[in-house]
Formats: C-alpha cells, sequence, structure tokens
C-alpha cells in the first residue's frame, strides 16, 4: 500500500465518517425517545472522532511525513444488548419509524465500515497501519453488533404493531 493508495483510502474512510457522524446527529435530534437519543448522540461522538484520527494521519502524510496519527482512539466497551430504547418506546413501538429506519440504516453503515477497515487492515504493509485498522474495525463490529442486537430484539413487535407481518 503506497502513500497515495493510503491518502485515498484515509480520504474515502473520512467522509464515511463524517457521514455516519451526520447520520446519527440527525437521528438524535430527532428521535423522541431518550435512550435512542443519547445511544445515537454517542455514536455520533465515537464516528467524530473516529474522523479525528483518520484526519490526523492524513494531514502527517499531505505534509510529506510518514504514517503517524497522534490521535488516539478513545477506549470502547461492549454496550449492553438493552438499554437503546426506553421500556416506554418499546411499549408504544407503533408508528415509530424514525427510530427503527435509524437502526437499519445505522447497522449498514457499521456493516460497510467494519468490512472496509478489516480489508485494509488485510492488505497494509505497515504494521502501525494495519494495527490502526484493526482498531478502527473493532470499533465498527461493536456498533453493528449492538444495533443489530435491538433491532432483532424489536423487528416482530415494531412488524406487528404497524401491521407489516402478511396475514396468514
Amino acid at each position: 500500500m503506497g502513500k497515495t493508495d493510503l491518502t485515498s483510502i484515509l480520504r474515502d474512510a473520512m467522509e464515511a465518517e463524517r457521514d455516519g457522524f451526520t447520520f446519527y446527529t440527525m437521528a438524535a435530534e430527532r428521535s423522541e425517545d431518550p435512550g435512542a437519543r443519547e445511544t445515537f448522540a454517542r455514536l455520533a461522538d465515537e464516528e467524530r472522532a473516529h474522523y479525528e484520527a483518520l484526519q490526523t494521519g492524513y494531514r502527517s502524510l499531505a505534509e510529506g511525513g510518514d504514517w503517524s496519527p497522534t490521535t488516539e482512539l478513545p477506549e470502547h466497551e461492549e454496550p449492553q444488548a438493552s438499554g437503546i430504547f426506553s421500556e416506554d418506546f418499546v411499549r408504544r413501538i407503533e408508528g415509530k419509524h424514525l427510530e427503527m429506519t435509524a437502526l437499519s440504516i445505522g447497522i449498514l453503515l457499521e456493516k460497510n465500515a467494519y468490512e472496509f477497515y478489516s480489508r485494509q487492515a488485510d492488505e497494509a504493509d505497515d504494521e502501525a497501519i494495519a494495527a490502526f485498522f484493526r482498531e478502527l474495525a473493532a470499533w465498527e463490529e461493536t456498533h453493528y453488533r449492538l444495533l443489530l442486537r435491538q433491532d432483532e430484539a424489536l423487528k416482530e413487535e415494531y412488524w406487528n404493531e404497524n401491521r407489516f407481518a402478511p396475514l396468514l
């Protein structure tokens, strides 16, 4: 992976992280559920941190140097499967299209990001670059699993309450 290739990869990654930040910020602002607002806001903050770390690496390359991102990714913990949405939200799931759509879109964003970073880690010639991309992949996989678990937990009730399920 040459410097030009890495610069291009970092630019694409920054764009994806910016899109994730913008999307999660919008979802946090528009959600009526306090748990969803908090979760989406936290995801937006983490996407911003990823963007900043990528930007640091990009700048070091653009200024003629070598790969040396000085921004460390923050430590992350595996969030619990429950707790994205409040119990009140789950009881009143009918009509909660924004939150459920945000879950679906978030799952796709995180899956794509996880796969992208994993591929970049596998293709990197430099161990520091590979480690950086593995760390980003781990973050995105955590986000993906969190959103997927919540979607799976709510989908059946959401479909039934909104009469999306086919009648048998």
